[in-house]
């Protein structure tokens, strides 16, 4: 029996023929990650698209890929490394940006994306670093949800951070702030001091949400949070606080909070200073 002279047999399909339309709506589901470590190495006319195809690098973001990266080579730093290729390749059309960050990197990230709304850092190597950050932000007008997890003690106090911050980005709808863990620092627990958040900050009639990790609040710190964001609608601090600074002006204004969730630890120094008073949390002021 004479072989099948058909060009193509039942059942299998030619992919490098896909429609350009159709090839790049497949290649959204993918996302960037996906494309750059196997999509674009498929076939010449894949890869053509996704070298010419900004709308394909819209949000970009290398979490969770050590073993891929281990598996292909690319050795330390490939995240970055990709990152900047799929900056370049967004052409300015960059929205979103999640993954790790030195602050040598934040430069090439606001020229290649100057059109942000969400930036999601999600380890900042802040040594000596932090001036740099906060020129950057001042360069992304349209940032609207900003996260920053810190690696190190901040130059300045945390309250300070989050003032400046505020000031860069006065348009932000969620603002997330995890400040450096005694796990980052690789130090005690007792031994660790978290970052105070002890004063005002510019006002922030658009945020929304604000999401602070590890750090001392006080009284003040509180106060100066509710007055400066009118619209916040989720408040959640873990660290220390001393509940016994809520006084009946500030239990109404968190009460304006529908989602609020407060530290209920006492910072060390305060505890030890309340058990020498022999007071106990379970008294009434």
């Amino acid at each position: 029996m004479p072989p099948d002279s058909s060009p193509t047999a039942p059942g299998t399909r030619d992919w490098a023929a896909l429609p350009r339309d159709i090839l790049v709506t497949v290649l959204l589901e993918l996302g960037p990650r996906e494309i750059m470590l196997g999509a674009e190495l498929a076939c010449t006319a894949w890869r053509r698209v996704a070298l010419e195809e900004p709308a394909l690098y819209r949000r970009i973001g290398y979490h969770g890929i050590p073993e891929l990266t281990w598996r292909r080579g690319f050795g330390v730093g490939a995240k970055m490394v990709m990152a900047r290729v799929a900056l370049a390749r967004a052409a300015g059309q960059c929205q979103a940006f999640k993954g790790d960050l030195y602050y040598e990197d934040l430069p090439y990230l606001v020229k290649r994306a100057p059109s942000l709304k969400t930036l999601d850092i999600e380890e900042f190597s802040n040594y000596n670093g932090t001036e740099e950050l906060i020129v950057a932000l001042k360069k992304l007008p349209l940032l609207r949800d900003f996260k920053i997890h810190f690696k190190h003690y901040l130059e300045s106090s945390g309250d300070e951070m989050l003032r400046s911050v505020c000031q860069a980005c006065p348009n932000l709808r969620k603002l997330v702030m995890r400040f450096a863990g005694a796990w980052d620092l690789e130090c005690d627990e007792d031994e660790f001091d978290m970052e105070p958040m002890d004063g005002r900050i510019p006002m922030m009639r658009k945020l929304r949400t604000l999401i602070l990790y590890d750090c001392d609040l006080t009284g003040k710190g509180l106060k100066g949070i509710l007055d400066k964001c009118p619209r916040l609608k989720s408040l959640h601090i873990t660290g220390y606080f001393n509940k016994r600074e809520i006084n009946e002006e500030l239990r109404l204004k968190c009460a304006r909070v529908k989602k609020l969730t407060l530290p209920t630890t006492l910072n060390p120094e305060d505890q030890c200073y309340r058990d020498f008073l022999g007071y106990s949390d379970s008294e009434e002021e």
